[in-house]
């Protein structure tokens, strides 16, 4: 999605948000609950969750939620190609490490977003995704990225991603990995 479709979705968002008084408070998450959480407005949900790296939650649905940003953005592996669907596996290895660096510059050059381009994917990372959050009033959200949509259901506070359509809807979980 192009800056000017990015800005144009936030301000109908943003309209939207103001005409419906929105007095939800942020989230308040962490790794200790289990899952990648959020409630409200969408464009706080995740800059404070846990950090996730080849170190902490390498395998792991939530991975597969950063995984999914990541080819949703066009972020580039370690050997210079696009991150690919295929390359969604919930494992946080060599290459998502390196394309989540890519992401980092990314945000920084695209959204002045002033991130340590260090390959975790930590809360201001992932705060920094929050801009391209848009509620769709039916239980989902939708990443809006640079080059594709992802869509995530989001229940009873909890995200929950679809990697594919033979395997269903599963909990965002930092401990568990079935989503491939």
């Amino acid at each position: 999605m192009s800056l000017r479709k990015k800005a144009l979705a936030l301000a109908v968002v943003t309209a939207v948000g103001g005409g419906l008084a929105l007095t939800a408070t942020p989230a308040s998450a962490s790794i200790s609950q289990g899952y990648v959480s959020g409630a409200g407005d969408p464009t706080n949900d995740w800059g404070d969750e846990g950090t996730l790296s080849s170190g902490s939650h390498a395998n792991s649905n939530a991975t597969a939620l950063v995984q999914l940003l990541l080819w949703a953005d066009g972020a580039k592996e370690k050997n210079g190609t696009t991150f690919d669907y295929a390359d969604i596996d919930g494992r946080y290895g060599s290459n998502t490490t390196a394309a989540v660096k890519s992401w980092q510059k990314l945000y920084n050059s695209r959204e002045g977003a002033g991130l340590v381009v260090d390959g975790k994917a930590g809360p201001k990372t992932l705060g920094a995704a929050d801009v391209s959050l848009a509620d769709n009033g039916d239980g989902t959200v939708t990443f809006w990225g640079w080059k594709h949509d992802v869509t995530f259901k989001r229940s009873g506070g909890k995200y929950y991603v679809k990697v594919n359509n033979t395997r269903g809807w599963k909990l965002a979980s930092y401990n568990t990995l079935n989503v491939v």
